[in-house]
């Protein structure tokens, strides 16, 4: 893989897959590059979008080599939300930054994006004016913390019981926390009621005040991140009256130690880069940030 930038997933897949990770970064990378001439990847913007000047093939990635560089990339929209363009940069060979973030500005031109996001080691030194939009947290179930008793996970005796508590938590977060309920948002209804049925989700149970309550909820299903294949955490809520108690970790920890699960395998997820409170908890569950996704401005 002759991409500069990939260095940092190049030696992750090897420490996480061994043999096997070389192959499965390859994958990945070929399939970012035929979206290049997808239709269909295409359609998925084009069928709902309509901005001028713009044609369906706009929304395909492109390998552009400017005088200092090459990378592979393509037009993306923040939440979804056509006031924040940006572009994904999947792979690149230019040596700074700044050189990087005006070949976005002139080949996106007609999106006008505002910022460029691309895969960085957790240790990577940005460009001024640069910040971390998510991280990738992962570690096997065999290597986080073990479980203290102080949390239990149960099914819900009913799936609509789950979708209210998610439905309360993103409604708390609207309204106490609302730079970071703009960058997410909740899992849509029916997953939830199919992970009920898959037994992929669970309350989280603990005693509070004498009583045993529900919490919140954490929802993991197989899945994968970018090339990173494991158990995802889809959904991980813990309700506003019982922040600052740890639930979250220890609800992870108490979901790794379930015995139909291989302690081989991996626990991963994204955590937004405004969710102070989740990525404490990964970290205290034993789930290291091994990716950064680093938005760079590349301005209006």
């Amino acid at each position: 893989m002759d991409w500069p930038s990939l260095a940092p997933q190049v030696a992750l897949a090897d420490r996480l897959f061994g043999a096997r990770g070389a192959k499965m970064l390859g994958v990945w990378l070929h399939e970012q590059a035929a979206r290049i001439t997808d239709p269909a990847f295409a359609r998925l913007f084009s069928d709902h979008i309509d901005l001028p000047g713009v044609a369906p093939g706009d929304y395909n990635h492109r390998l552009v080599r400017a005088g200092r560089g090459r990378l592979l990339g393509g037009v993306r929209f923040y939440g979804k939300d056509l006031a924040r363009p940006f572009v994904e940069v999947v792979a690149h060979d230019f040596e700074d930054w700044e050189a990087l973030c005006s070949c976005v500005a002139a080949e996106w031109t007609a999106f006008a994006p505002l910022h460029l996001r691309t895969l960085v080691a957790p240790s990577a030194a940005l460009t001024p004016g640069a910040r971390i939009d998510m991280a990738i947290h992962a570690a096997r179930y065999g290597d986080m913390a073990p479980p203290d008793g102080r949390v239990a996970l149960a099914p819900f005796a009913d799936a609509e019981d789950a979708v209210a508590t998610v439905s309360a938590k993103y409604e708390e977060l609207t309204r106490t926390e609302p730079a970071l309920a703009r960058n997410i948002s909740a899992a849509d209804a029916d997953e939830l009621r199919r992970w009920h049925r898959e037994g992929r989700i669970q309350a989280i149970r603990a005693m509070v005040d004498c009583t045993e309550r529900t919490v919140g909820l954490l929802a993991a299903a197989p899945g994968a991140v970018e090339w990173i294949e494991g158990d995802e955490v889809n959904e991980e809520v813990v309700l506003r009256a019982f922040n600052g108690q740890g639930f979250a970790a220890l609800a992870q920890r108490a979901w790794a130690a379930r015995a139909d699960l291989d302690p081989g395998r991996l626990l991963i997820g994204t955590i937004d880069g405004l969710n102070t409170a989740s990525r404490r908890s990964a970290l205290r569950a034993g789930r290291e940030a091994v990716l950064d996704y680093a938005l760079l401005p590349v301005g209006r």
